[in-house]
């Protein structure tokens, strides 16, 4: 900026008035002038207000951007639901999601935290189930009788542990 405009502006910061209102004295470069009509919009005022309306329409936009990928995320989760029904023979026919399966093999073959990912707001656990293969050896069959009979008469403790980060373990 050359050196006339910078002293030119820095001059107005030493130019004083006193308001006819209130009578208090006051910085020319400090005041905002107002009058009773709207100024005629000038080159700026029509710039921003067409960076205004650019600025909702990228808004707008971008929200039917979004509605749009999470109606094409929602019919992919449909889409796989359907592929996943197909191909499961374990989890689908007992109404149970796969994601919510934790496999386990010995003494059972899944434990399933029914509702675990349910994609419903305030959705909570539904119960818990203890899922096997019908075919086992009388050893297997042995140990899940002794489950199932700690369960029915409800001699158990659940616990719950976090394993961190760092390896550390935490009890809840």
């Amino acid at each position: 900026m050359p050196k006339e405009i910078i002293e030119f502006y820095s001059s107005l910061r030493q130019i004083y008035g006193v308001c006819p209102s209130c009578e208090e004295i006051f910085r020319v470069s400090d005041c905002s002038l107002y009058q009773k009509q709207k100024p005629i919009a000038d080159w700026k005022d029509k710039i921003d207000k067409e960076i205004d309306r650019l600025d909702l329409l990228e808004e707008k936009i971008n929200d039917k951007i979004n509605q749009a990928k999470e109606a094409a995320r929602e019919s992919g989760r449909k889409e796989a639901d359907k592929l996943v029904k197909k191909i499961d023979p374990i989890f689908r026919p007992l109404r149970l999601n796969p994601n919510d399966a934790k496999v386990i093999f010995n003494p059972l073959d899944f434990i399933v935290f029914n509702g675990m990912n349910d994609r419903k707001e305030n959705a909570s656990l539904k119960g818990i189930v203890l899922l096997d293969n019908k075919k086992r050896r009388k050893e297997q069959l042995k140990i899940q009788k002794s489950i199932d009979k700690a369960v029915n008469s409800k001699s158990y403790e659940w616990l719950t542990i976090t394993v961190n980060n760092d390896g550390s373990i935490d009890e809840e």
